[in-house]
């Protein structure tokens, strides 16, 4: 197992192509059974989250486990920081407990509020902090997308088209997973065409940082306002709400709705779409909103393999970070 280049996982800016492949080759191994190794035996891990979670709790725990660690979960809204407390107290006392730490911290109404927080966290906790999602980015919900992708296509994967789309949702989530997704492609060499209505780009800075790393990489990128253009000759289209980065909350939520019918994946993007197409999402999704129940639900729906290898990509980051 190689050591990852630093003592944080926030993002995956930082990485090279063999760091991100060294991830995924130990999650393979992890999960097939090659490696039960416990990297974490001795060790106490937190989790510090600001919002709901479903897979990243339940994922991190079951993996922190498995690897002979223990993890604990703490809500915001019962720590002190629910009464003022500062992020630096909160990271410098916690750093005092535990051997890392996982965060979930972000407010889509103050875009940068998360990562400036998850930073002022890697700055005073003095232990090794990952990322489970901020405003910017989803470094571990992007690496078991990308394990899958390599699962379901083999080496080929970087080969296929694939579809990075915005879907309409009533929430107004983060844009963490087109962020990562798209640094991930670049690093990767990967075929990618990131899609969205007029006002819903993502940030410069990850579209600028891409177009950089793919000189390198031969990873091709490219944009699109059109959905049905953009999925002809798919070999996966992958849906993903979140806030407009340049719009108010309500003028957000003005235009959403007005884009709904023509931003939900349904059965006439497949069927431009390469006839083996998956779908992909990184959940949840309310059917009827981002995607169709008829694909959600189809045998070409591949979201319960991206959920199941949160788990083993996890253990694979803790264990190359511990």
């Amino acid at each position: 197992m190689n050591k990852l280049s630093t003592k944080d996982f926030l993002g995956l800016k930082g990485y090279t192509k063999n760091e991100l492949e060294g991830i995924l080759d130990l999650a393979t191994a992890m999960k097939q059974g090659d490696d039960r190794n416990e990297y974490l035996k001795g060790k106490f891990m937190g989790m510090l989250f600001n919002s709901a979670s479903t897979r990243t709790r339940v994922s991190f725990q079951v993996g922190a486990k498995s690897l002979g660690g223990h993890m604990e979960y703490y809500h915001k809204d019962v720590l002190q920081l629910s009464r003022g407390e500062t992020i630096r107290d909160t990271a410098t006392v916690l750093g005092k407990y535990l051997n890392g730490l996982v965060v979930r911290y972000y407010d889509m109404q103050q875009y940068g509020f998360g990562r400036a927080s998850l930073n002022e966290i890697a700055k005073h906790a003095g232990i090794p902090i990952i990322n489970a999602l901020d405003d910017k980015e989803h470094p571990c919900q992007v690496m078991a997308d990308i394990l899958t992708l390599r699962e379901k296509f083999g080496e080929d994967y970087k080969k296929k088209n694939i579809v990075l789309t915005w879907g309409y949702s009533r929430y107004q989530k983060s844009p963490g997973v087109p962020h990562s997704f798209l640094t991930a492609a670049a690093a990767l060499g990967m075929n990618i065409k990131v899609v969205n209505p007029k006002g819903f780009d993502l940030d410069e800075e990850f579209r600028c940082h891409a177009e950089e790393m793919k000189k390198t990489s031969g990873a091709s990128i490219s944009y699109s306002n059109d959905l049905t253009e953009a999925s002809a000759d798919a070999d996966v289209i992958y849906v993903k709400s979140y806030k407009s980065l340049t719009m108010s909350s309500e003028e957000d939520l003005k235009v959403r709705e007005e884009l709904r019918n023509d931003w939900m994946i349904s059965d006439q993007h497949f069927a431009v779409a390469r006839p083996e197409a998956l779908f992909m999402n990184c959940m949840p999704f309310i059917r009827g909103e981002q995607v169709t129940a008829a694909v959600a639900d189809h045998p070409r729906s591949i979201v319960y393999d991206e959920a199941e290898n949160r788990l083993h990509v996890q253990k694979a980051i803790m264990a190359s970070i511990l």
